[in-house]
């Protein structure tokens, strides 16, 4: 039997380039968690090229990335199947980006690293946190964008639960 496969819409926010939130919902109907695709740009409508997948940026105006983590410390995000996420990364003029390190992190301080093949395509791959019940599940998270750079870092996405805690002010 094959797995099951869930197809998620993306969720653009404001206009332009913005942050990118995709809802991860199990079998049962109950949301696993949200991935986040922070943007360069506090308010994408008045920046110009903001870019999206960065370490440290803003989702819907607040500070997001890195700080997340920091905010969530230690929630385990709990289900029982292996969890496959994919989705493709191309450059601005449409073209497949090759060979392009895209990484998820998770409050409990675990990260997931993959690399783009040659049409771009990529897939994280996430272990059961619980008894296994069953096959794996994919989520489709769409295509995302990307100027070939030199040394930039990961491409970063951040698995956090339902209802993350937003960054802390400093």
């Amino acid at each position: 039997m094959r797995s099951f496969v869930a197809i998620l819409a993306l969720l653009a926010l404001g206009g332009g380039v913005s942050a990118i939130e995709n809802k991860v919902v199990g079998r049962d109907g109950k949301t696993i968690g949200v991935i986040l695709d922070c943007n360069s740009c506090k308010d994408p409508a008045k920046g110009k090229d903001c870019r999206t997948g960065v370490q440290d940026g803003y989702f819907q105006g607040k500070p997001c990335g890195q700080c997340l983590l920091v905010s969530n410390y230690g929630i385990k995000l709990m289900y029982p199947y292996d969890l496959y996420v994919t989705g493709t990364m191309n450059q601005p003029d449409g073209s497949p980006l090759a060979n392009e390190f895209v990484r998820l992190y998770l409050p409990n301080t675990w990260t997931v690293r993959t690399r783009t093949n040659e049409k771009g395509f990529f897939r994280l791959i996430l272990g059961a946190t619980e008894a296994r019940e069953g096959e794996s599940m994919s989520f489709e998270i769409g295509s995302r964008q990307r100027t070939k750079a030199r040394n930039q870092p990961d491409y970063a996405l951040y698995m956090l639960p339902e209802n993350y805690k937003p960054c802390t002010e400093d």
